[in-house]
């Protein structure tokens, strides 16, 4: 892959990621709304998938596949998206659990 082919590549994953992002957070802020305070629990299960992918597809591309730091900069994208839908969630405003029964 030539380096001109390689900065496209990078360019059109950043992208790809970033609408994920996106449409994941929108997906957290509706799931949250629906069921206030129930977000949490899923958020770590979802962490905890992530980061597990992320270590098997570090372990399995040292073998030189990937272009170095693919899978860092693939990963730090992720956890900012995780990060931002947890201080979304934090900041909304929900009903008490004692105006809710």
């Amino acid at each position: 892959m030539s380096p001109r082919e390689s900065e496209t590549s990078e360019v059109s994953a950043s992208l790809a990621l970033d609408m994920v992002g996106r449409a994941y957070l929108a997906l957290a802020l509706l799931y949250e709304t629906a069921h206030p305070g129930e977000f949490d629990d899923v958020q770590q299960k979802i962490r905890s998938f992530v980061e597990d992918n992320f270590r098997i597809i570090e372990e399995t591309s040292r073998s030189g596949t990937l272009a170095a730091g693919t899978v860092e900069g693939a990963a730090q994208l992720v956890n900012g998206v995780l990060v931002e839908v947890e201080n979304k969630i934090a900041t909304m405003i929900r009903p008490s659990r004692q105006r809710q029964a």
